[in-house]
């Protein structure tokens, strides 16, 4: 495992493991608790896009008061209490109207806490160096022991979903509290209101947002429907957990490696990489039914997130000034999660339920064929941090 050396290491290190531990309950094991409660795929597929849904304004909001305040920390504070709250009724509810405010609630504030940590982490890697990815590997490590744990005790998806992952969130908002900036006062330079857009003049940044965007809506399907084709197939729940947790370890195994190639490869071209080797994946899914053969595939995770994400942000620190940081993660997070989720979650219900799992696993190899051909429009030249 990786030493913790710097003082404000372990506080990034903790939330990272406690935020997608979390996730690691949620991703893949909230679609298959939604449809037990009597709801069609098509209703699942429109809960899950709620939360891409909000992605495509609070990032904006909640980064805009990040880098106007220069307090992200305590920002963040604020959105996980607010995720806490907006989940906590779950425990209740289970018809579709209720549960549609209360998903929207909780998407409010849950749909800004990557790219505000990610800013902390930028900011930290900037004063105190060391890599982005190996302090975002944690949240890997926490994502597989969450996801492999839960999918071996159950044995099947009901309300101890809500509990586990509402458990996290609390543990995760008074860890919060242990965040530090390191950024010093809020920096004089003014920030707009709509700075994060203003990005978009950025030619470069746009391609690489429109094919990041794309992956994501190719990756719908697998998030919103894995559990439930899995379930479908007549396979129990540890293959879901086990799927999980190897693919997540493939994507630590990534996010360790990366900074050692960094200088290698040019975030563009590994991110084309990254979107070939899910068209391999994607497609595997949609002519297998063996348990082994999916679980064999799950390796893929490795490129499909982890390649994918290292690169993306990368890509985005190098193009966004430093007192633009969180309102660009903002606009990395609206773009490709609020855009491409939004698109994808709302269609992969419908899409299921027409197609079936196979066939819609199919669709999804076609969309990251074209994702790779957007990004390889990116220029060859190394980015130019803006003025």
């Amino acid at each position: 495992m990786l030493p913790i050396q710097a003082t404000g290491r372990l506080p990034l290190v903790g939330f990272y493991a406690l935020y997608f531990g979390t996730v690691g309950i949620t991703l893949p094991f909230l679609p298959a608790y939604l449809k037990s409660l009597t709801l069609s795929v098509s209703q699942v597929g429109l809960l899950l896009s709620l939360n891409p849904l909000l992605s495509l304004g609070a990032p904006h909001f909640w980064g805009y008061l990040a880098d106007r305040t220069g307090r992200p920390s305590r920002v963040l504070t604020a959105i996980c209490a607010g995720a806490c709250l907006g989940f906590l009724p779950l425990l209740f509810v289970d018809r579709f109207p209720t549960l549609l405010v209360t998903l929207a609630a909780y998407a409010f504030f849950a749909s800004s806490i990557t790219p505000l940590i990610d800013s902390l982490a930028l900011q930290h890697v900037a004063q105190a160096g060391g890599s982005y990815s190996h302090l975002r590997l944690f949240g890997s490590l926490g994502f597989i022991l969450s996801s492999t744990f839960f999918g071996f005790a159950v044995d099947s998806v009901g309300r101890a979903t809500v509990l586990a992952a509402l458990a996290l969130l609390v543990t995760l908002t008074l860890w919060s509290a242990t965040l530090r900036d390191s950024g010093g006062p809020p920096a004089q330079v003014p920030v707009h209101p709509l700075a994060g857009l203003q990005l978009l003049a950025d030619r470069e940044l746009r391609w690489l947002l429109a094919a990041c965007a794309l992956h994501w809506l190719a990756c719908a399907p697998y998030h919103a429907t894995f559990s439930i084709f899995v379930g479908s197939l007549g396979l129990p729940p540890s293959i879901v957990g086990i799927s999980v947790g190897l693919g997540v370890a493939a994507e630590l195994g990534v996010m360790l490696l990366y900074p050692r190639i960094a200088h290698r490869i040019a975030p563009q071209h590994l991110l084309a990489i990254s979107f070939a080797a899910s068209t391999l994946r994607w497609a595997g899914l949609s002519l297998t039914s063996s348990p082994a053969v999916i679980v064999a595939l799950s390796l893929f995770h490795g490129l499909s997130f982890g390649a994918f994400y290292v690169a993306s942000i990368a890509f985005v620190a190098r193009r966004v000034p430093a007192h633009l940081r969180a309102s660009g993660q903002g606009l990395f997070a609206a773009i490709t999660f609020g855009v491409g989720g939004l698109v994808g979650y709302s269609s992969a219900g419908a899409g299921y339920d027409w197609l079936g799992g196979h066939r819609l696993f199919a669709t999804a190899a076609v969309l990251e064929l074209l994702a790779a051909a957007l990004v390889l429009r990116i220029s060859p030249q190394e980015p130019r941090l803006p003025a």
